[in-house]
């Protein structure tokens, strides 16, 4: 595809539109002018230690497998041509420069000249080309977000066209799905699973499944010498294991750690704690087909059930911040006075509010039925820090306003959920992997979308979310996200429950690595301990 320098007019209006979705205005003030990111050699290759990363959630490595981006990530094995910085906004890793063609259908990128795959080979035009389009034939998120019509290469440059105008097209480049990979190199003879071939820091040199995965410094890596000699990434599911593993020295640092240890390591001046707020939001999905859950007045009195400020304050230590939006309130999108129809925590008024509706003690067992036959939950959830606690706090707190209720916990739930086995599902979600709401809000709340679990479907949400996919300006993009979420928690299809505070705990002089309101970023070049 040829490429054309944009007039003044259409310079400006691109402008605008970058900035709207999150691109600085330092960085888009001239499109035509590179913008660098050279770092710093950040090793000595004579005095290299190795490091040893223990975390609670251990993933394979296959950027366009499901989130397995994450882990491509968080490891420093793959890297996503934009990033987000602390602010949540865009900013270019592997491009000096980006452009959007004047009918917004074009997005054109121009990549460092630099970057070289794990294996040798240049990340060039037609290489991104490959990565992204392997993507969007393996990840349905990723087509559904990046809504891509034709990729065109030529050298070092590489032109994005889309279906339709797509404002957040550099933010879902910034998903670890997104992460660049030779996709040549994905022919069957390892498994990309566990060998997926990066630009990050690190190569994988060894994975042993559910175990633990080696990493050895990539030579040639465009940002410098990586500063530690090798990286051991443990799986430890166990949290008293995991912390355990700190206090002993076994390992450098540790990620995904229980609350109830912040005061532990917090108060030994052997460790340093660091920690930032998310846009993790731990939240409930009612199955909307199933008997009870379907009754939307049934709903709400699940919602009034719910003591948001004792789960995040007790249950977390205090690293919870009730909420009654999917958004921090720090986002435009995320007030919470806005969200007008949203049930306090008023089990009494739940236990009125079900008596009028027809929920009623029958046979004198302290739980309700309706129409003859008992009513009976089923709650379920996975081992992520806080949410088993939560869902067994909810349980106590349904039967004590006469919904029994049972409670399973599973070590993976995407079975559960796909299966829609469940009434009840406590669940933590990133809300903007990107920098925007689209994403979420369309996963979660779209009629028949891959991450609605609990079957909602409201026409009027669904024709919302096709005018943000389409919305360039950020203040409607802000209104449209808020008009959602105030109809979707008016319906009690969702309840929001708080916002996490994460945490990552390190010995003393360890440097490179620390808790970031983005959570897929760990593992840097800059990784190392003394």
């Amino acid at each position: 595809m040829k490429k054309s320098k944009l007039t003044i007019f259409a310079m400006l209006l691109a402008l605008s539109l970058l900035v709207s979705c999150g691109i600085t205005q330092k960085q888009a003030t001239d499109l035509s002018v590179p913008v660098t990111n050279a770092a710093p050699s950040t090793g000595n290759p004579e005095t290299r230690q190795d490091f040893v990363f223990g975390v609670y959630n251990f993933s394979k490595l296959d950027p366009a497998d499901s989130y397995n981006g994450w882990g491509t990530i968080r490891y420093g094995v793959g890297e996503t041509l934009f990033n987000l910085n602390e602010h949540l906004e865009v900013v270019p890793v592997l491009v000096t420069e980006f452009m959007l063609s004047e009918d917004n259908l074009t997005w054109t990128l121009q990549l460092r000249d630099d970057v070289t795959f794990h294996n040798g080979k240049p990340m060039d035009g037609w290489a991104v080309k490959a990565s992204l389009e392997r993507l969007v034939a393996k990840n349905e998120r990723a087509a559904a977000d990046l809504k891509l019509a034709a990729i065109t290469a030529d050298g070092f440059s590489v032109a994005i066209s889309t279906t339709q105008p797509n404002p957040t097209l550099l933010n879902s480049l910034c998903d670890p799905y997104a992460c660049i990979i030779d996709a040549a190199a994905d022919d069957g003879s390892v498994d990309f699973n566990l060998y997926p071939v990066g630009t990050g820091p690190y190569v994988v040199k060894s994975y042993v499944e559910d175990v633990s995965a080696t990493l050895e410094p990539c030579a040639d890596y465009w940002g410098g010498t990586p500063a530690s000699k090798s990286v051991t990434v443990k799986a430890i599911s166990d949290v008293d294991t995991l912390a355990l593993a700190m206090q002993n020295g076994e390992i450098d640092a540790a990620y995904g750690l229980s609350y109830d240890t912040l005061n532990l390591f917090g108060n030994d001046e052997q460790f340093t704690v660091s920690q930032a707020a998310t846009t993790r939001v731990y939240m409930l999905f009612f199955n909307l087909e199933h008997e009870f859950m379907a009754d939307e007045t049934f709903r709400r009195a699940v919602c009034m059930a719910v003591d948001k400020d004792s789960y995040g304050s007790v249950l977390l230590n205090g690293a919870g911040t009730p909420t009654q939006s999917a958004f921090p309130a720090a986002l435009s999108y995320g007030d919470d006075s806005k969200m007008t129809d949203v049930p306090d925590y008023d089990p009494e008024g739940a236990r009125i509010l079900l008596a009028g509706n027809g929920y009623k003690d029958t046979d004198g067992d302290g739980f309700l039925e309706k129409d003859g036959k008992k009513v009976t939950l089923r709650l379920v959830t996975y081992g992520r820090t806080g949410l088993p606690q939560t869902t067994q706090a909810l349980q106590s707190a349904l039967q004590d306003i006469g919904i029994a209720a049972t409670y399973e916990q599973f070590e993976s739930i995407d079975a559960v959920l796909a299966a829609g086995d469940f009434d009840i599902c406590a669940y933590a979600y990133v809300t903007t992997p990107t920098g925007d709401p689209l994403s979420f809000l369309s996963f979660t709340t779209g009629t028949g979308n891959g991450a609605n679990y609990g079957r909602y479907s409201n026409p009027q949400v669904d024709q919302l979310l096709h005018e943000l996919s389409l919305e360039f300006d950020r203040d409607k993009r802000a209104a449209r996200a808020t008009e959602i979420q105030q109809i979707v928690t008016g319906d009690c299809a969702y309840s929001y429950l708080f916002h996490l505070n994460m945490f990552m705990v390190t010995k003393k002089g360890v440097r490179g690595i620390q808790q970031s309101p983005v959570d897929y970023y760990q593992i840097t070049a800059r990784t190392a301990r003394e």
